[in-house]
């Protein structure tokens, strides 16, 4: 997926907004005033910050190498898919 596509399938979802509350390349996605994911839009691109099921972070970082507690956020609710963001990641339930 590239970003316009994760940007399009975040604001697919109900009552999803989105806007740039830390600088000009952190793209948040926010559900109720609640921040669920952070999109890197970097040149450096990190990739994508998630919310996640403490359990299942844990999971998804034992099953894949891309996976890995987020930067400057809590790590064990917060995921980063690193660089490269793969098919996986609208299969997965956050």
């Amino acid at each position: 997926m590239n970003n316009e596509e994760i940007r399009e399938y975040c604001l697919s979802r109900p009552a999803v907004t989105e806007g740039f509350p830390f600088n000009d390349t952190a793209l948040v996605f926010k559900v109720g005033g609640k921040m669920f994911a952070l999109l890197d839009l970097s040149e450096d691109s990190r990739g994508i910050s998630l919310k996640c099921d403490p359990e299942l972070a844990i999971e998804l970082r034992e099953q894949y190498p891309e996976v890995t507690p987020a930067y400057h956020f809590n790590k064990v609710i917060m995921i980063l898919f690193y660089t490269v963001i793969s098919h996986r990641t609208k299969s997965m339930h956050f």
